[in-house]
């Protein structure tokens, strides 16, 4: 029962530093709009449509977080009177005493695991809403093809990194890469463009597209283990072979213990590097102590992508 006061503590100063930052964010994107450049019509237009997407925002987050408030408040008296109980019983232990708290402790059970699934969906939540503030700074916004830039996909890690030390959660990333032939060298800025559309539109809600180099992308996937982001990447393999012109290479890799992002960056490289060596479509793990290819690259018949789950 300790361990959920400070996580009353740590949901309280997390949502209040959310809302803050979310806040400024806009004061700040609303200020840059206005003062970077004259308006006309057109422009105001624009302006309009997306001040009101960044208010949309701001509001989402105000309201998550004030529910969360409101969630572990009323969840935080039941554990009050249930500890209270507890050092009754410590200093006047009965057998009635004992089947009493017991009950009690049924009884705070459900809402207690209700109170955990509200905090997953509201994490969901609030990494969606953070994701289109960071499509209102142009500074976190690849111009070629619409998706995130490295700058923003840093920041991202390091946020992932430190819920990781702190909670132990698990996510992964893929490191794909994009080529096709000579021959189609004059459409290629075209060809990116779609390859990064297609990679967006496969991504959930709550994953991270961003670009990495000038033909390498990075999906970033919270909460996810090695095992789904292969299958997410075996997924987007068989949608991009169904065009002859591309040829796409990926590099899988969940987090570990003694990782920081450089490392894990550079190990899905390694992975990537040994995926790009073959000349063909395919995907390779790095596991941390060796880099293996997908089952598909070993001769293993692939399941249908409807029976994946």
């Amino acid at each position: 029962m300790a361990l959920l006061l400070p996580l009353s503590e740590i949901s309280h100063s997390y949502l209040t530093d959310t809302v803050a930052l979310a806040t400024v964010a806009l004061i700040g994107y609303l200020f840059g709009r206005r003062t970077g450049k004259p308006t006309c019509s057109a422009t105001d237009v624009k302006l309009r449509q997306e001040v009101s997407c960044a208010t949309h925002v701001a509001q989402e987050l105000h309201l998550i977080a004030t529910r969360i408030r409101q969630d572990v408040a009323a969840h935080q008296s039941n554990i009050v009177q249930f500890r209270s109980r507890l050092d009754n019983l410590q200093s006047n232990s009965t057998d009635e005493g004992w089947q009493k708290l017991s009950a009690e402790a049924e009884t705070l059970l459900a809402p207690t695991m209700k109170l955990t699934t509200d905090l997953s969906l509201a994490y969901d939540q609030l990494r969606k809403q953070s994701l289109l503030l960071m499509n209102f700074a142009g500074s976190r916004t690849d111009p070629d093809t619409g998706v995130h830039n490295r700058r923003a996909l840093e920041e991202q890690l390091e946020v992932l990194f430190s819920i990781h030390e702190e909670n132990d959660s698990r996510f992964s990333l893929a490191l794909f890469s994009v080529d096709w032939s000579s021959e189609e060298a004059a459409d290629s800025d075209e060809m990116l463009r779609a390859f990064a559309e297609s990679l967006q539109n496969s991504a959930r809600d709550t994953d991270m597209v961003a670009r990495y180099s000038p033909q390498e992308f990075v999906v970033l996937m919270p909460q996810t283990s090695l095992a789904g982001a292969t299958i997410f990447s075996d997924r987007l393999l068989r949608r991009i072979d169904s065009e002859p012109r591309l040829v796409l290479a990926g590099g899988i890799v969940e987090v570990q213990q003694d990782d920081d992002p450089e490392k894990m960056l550079s190990r899905a490289d390694s992975a990537l590097y040994s995926a790009r060596a073959n000349g063909y479509s395919c995907l390779y793990q790095h596991r941390g102590q060796n880099i293996l290819p997908h089952p598909v690259e070993l001769g293993i018949a692939p399941l249908p992508v409807e029976s994946i789950v």
